[in-house]
């Protein structure tokens, strides 16, 4: 069974070499001792511009729901079932829609529509301008990744290895391939990429696909796992960080695995890197930056690979994922906190509160980045160097 309630997943994870691995607002705590709060540099740059709250949106851990930008707006969910619109400008409501049921993935953005999943697997499509509800389509199966929505389809990922394509016209749905999901598997996240004509999908099976947009057929897969262990704890190789594209190379990663680059065109593994993660990706120029999964923040040159810096001062924190923000990265942590790291070695700069709950999520806006915490605090962070 792909997904698992978050207590589920704590006590699968805890069997992996005896150690404590427990799940909080989504976040999944190393299973490495809690460093103390690392002390920075004193620089000042993050300012906290904005600071809107939405409501819980991920109190049980076990929804997956992250912002989306587009469309000239920020787009939000709550557990509780309300899809938000907010100006990305001061964070004010633009719009708010109460779908009357709780929301399990979302949200999505494309096509100029919204999408959210909800607890029983349906698919709700709203206008991105107004909020007027679209359309519905029955998945009758739990959707396990935020939709995501280009080329004239809407492309959902379940938790039973099916990826279905869909109208986004009218909500039919249009065609579907599905892969074997093993017996035991991380609650995943893994958004499929949508490129040009391509979607393209990692499994729970290690495996990443990438098929017809318009149609579903297949261009190629490769296996990115590389399976180790002896029981089947040991050797969960789930792609749960949503590949990341640049130019001709694919950047995916397995847990419990490596971070691979992978050429779309031949689908050939150019390098793989020790590094488990089940966090997205951050690719900027020539540097891939990853959040391990005992907390370490790590940059990867895209090139071949090779580690150009690594710092373990997280570990234990419950990080988030990283952000390159100008000549910075960012990271997050489950109390709250935002660091400011140097791009060129990764030392500490910066430590910012920003809110009482986990940051779950970063999105990078150019100068500006956007965090989104269990709590529903959506905050705006801006850099004024002094």
């Amino acid at each position: 069974m792909k997904a698992l309630p978050a207590l589920a997943c704590a006590l699968l994870l805890s069997a992996c070499g005896g150690k404590e691995k427990e799940t909080e607002w989504g976040v999944y705590n190393e299973p490495v001792e809690r460093t103390e709060l690392p002390q920075s540099a004193g620089v000042r740059e993050l300012t906290v511009n904005w600071n809107r709250d939405i409501g819980d949106s991920g109190e049980d851990g076990y929804a997956i729901i992250r912002p989306a930008i587009g469309n000239g707006g920020i787009f939000v969910a709550n557990r509780a079932g309300d899809v938000l619109r907010l100006d990305p400008a001061d964070g004010k409501v633009v719009w708010r829609r109460d779908l009357d049921h709780s929301i399990y993935t979302g949200v999505g953005l494309g096509e100029g529509l919204v999408f959210a999943g909800l607890d029983d697997g349906t698919l709700v499509a709203l206008d991105a301008g107004s909020g007027e509800p679209q359309w519905e389509s029955s998945i009758r199966r739990q959707i396990s990744a935020i939709p995501v929505a280009g080329s004239g389809r809407v492309i959902v990922r379940t938790a039973d290895g099916m990826v279905i394509g869909i109208d986004p016209s009218d909500g039919d749905q249009v065609w579907s391939v599905q892969r074997t999901v093993p017996g035991l598997s991380l609650h995943g996240d893994s958004k499929p990429l949508v490129s040009g004509d391509t979607v393209i999908t990692g499994m729970a099976n290690g495996r990443i696909m990438a098929n017809a947009v318009v149609n579903g057929r297949d261009f190629w897969e490769t296996d990115l796992s590389f399976v180790g262990g002896t029981n089947e704890l040991e050797q969960l190789t789930d792609i749960d960080a949503s590949p990341v594209l640049q130019g001709a190379g694919l950047y995916a990663a397995t847990y419990q695995g490596d971070v691979v680059a992978v050429d779309i065109q031949t689908s050939s593994i150019r390098w793989r890197r020790a590094v488990s993660t089940r966090l997205p990706l951050e690719v900027d120029g020539d540097a891939l930056f990853v959040t391990g999964a005992l907390g370490d923040v790590v940059a990867l040159a895209t090139s071949d690979g090779e580690v150009l810096w690594e710092t373990d001062i997280f570990r234990g924190r419950g990080m988030s994922n990283p952000v390159a923000l100008a000549e910075r990265v960012v990271v997050g942590d489950a109390d709250g906190n935002l660091y400011l790291l140097a791009r060129e070695d990764g030392s500490l700069l910066q430590t910012s509160r920003i809110d009482r709950g986990a940051v779950v999520s970063l999105i990078g806006l150019g100068d500006s980045l956007l965090a989104f915490t269990a709590d529903g605090a959506v905050v705006m962070v801006g850099t004024d160097d002094n």
